[in-house]
């Protein structure tokens, strides 16, 4: 049985596992569960008398893991408490651990063509004062598959509107925002250094927005870039930022490898346990 925290990274990883091995991830997320999604799906939505502290916690996670890629009956459940949560934000069906959930689930939907998603979730942000709560619409905004969204969500982080210590929770976006968010990094990069000078938030940018991605020509590119525009306090953070991109590029690159990993991830997916 997988330990919480290991599960969590396999879910963080899991989307260039399925990337590099041409498989569904519902079914990988199958296996990680050690049973079915039906099986994950029995936490369901709200708690139940006597779980425990466990099950709560991993509710958020299950739930977040299926809105991202793209499970219909959890999307359209996130969408109907979401509804009820704009016109009632005390509403019971929509408690705090559930919320990234939700905006997430909003997000995968939008698209510069159909943003009332996006606008509303920056509506709760706007109106809300708990800094927890922002900080939770700011990395579930991050989650967009929408390039265009991204670039204006990336411009909206750097505006007076967000406190300078919270951007850092909306420089994680989603892989189809990657490119994106490294050539806002780039158009930006000279009033970033402005502003942020030689604090740590400075290097959460890089480590952020570079560390995501996983081929050693988007290695060998960031280096390049940052050549000419070296700075002592970001030397370290940018050295650990390429190497991981190495090292999850080895990794692809040893799982593309691996012709049968697809298949005996299905079996698995599908065993009766």
């Amino acid at each position: 049985m997988l330990r919480e925290s290991e599960r969590r990274q396999i879910y963080g990883s899991g989307m260039d596992l399925c990337v590099a091995i041409g498989c569904d991830w519902l079914l990988l997320f199958a296996v990680v569960g050690g049973g079915s999604v039906c099986c994950w799906m029995t936490l369901g939505w709200d708690p139940k008398q006597g779980e425990g502290h466990l099950d709560a916690m991993l509710r958020g996670e299950v739930l977040t893991a299926l809105v991202s890629f793209g499970h219909e009956t959890t999307l359209n459940e996130a969408n109907r408490r979401f509804h009820i949560f704009l016109e009632d934000r005390n509403t019971p069906v929509l408690p705090p651990d559930l919320r990234k959930t939700v905006y997430v689930a909003i997000m995968q939907n939008v698209s510069k063509s159909n943003r009332s998603g996006y606008d509303s979730v920056l509506r709760v942000y706007r109106e809300t004062d708990l800094s927890q709560e922002k900080t939770r619409i700011l990395g579930s905004i991050a989650s967009c598959r929408d390039p265009e969204i991204i670039h204006e969500f990336l411009n909206f982080l750097l505006s007076s509107e967000v406190r300078s210590q919270d951007v850092v929770f909306g420089l994680s976006v989603s892989r189809d925002g990657r490119e994106t968010a490294w050539n806002w990094l780039k158009e930006n990069w000279d009033h970033i250094n402005r502003t942020y000078g030689s604090g740590f938030l400075i290097t959460r940018f890089i480590s952020s927005i570079v560390s995501q991605f996983s081929s050693y020509e988007k290695a060998e590119e960031v280096e390049q870039y940052f050549a000419s525009r070296m700075e002592s306090y970001i030397a370290r953070t940018l050295k650990q930022s390429i190497e991981r991109v190495h090292i999850n590029a080895k990794w692809v690159q040893s799982i593309q490898k691996e012709k049968h990993l697809a298949d005996a991830v299905k079996e698995l997916a599908y065993r009766k346990y």
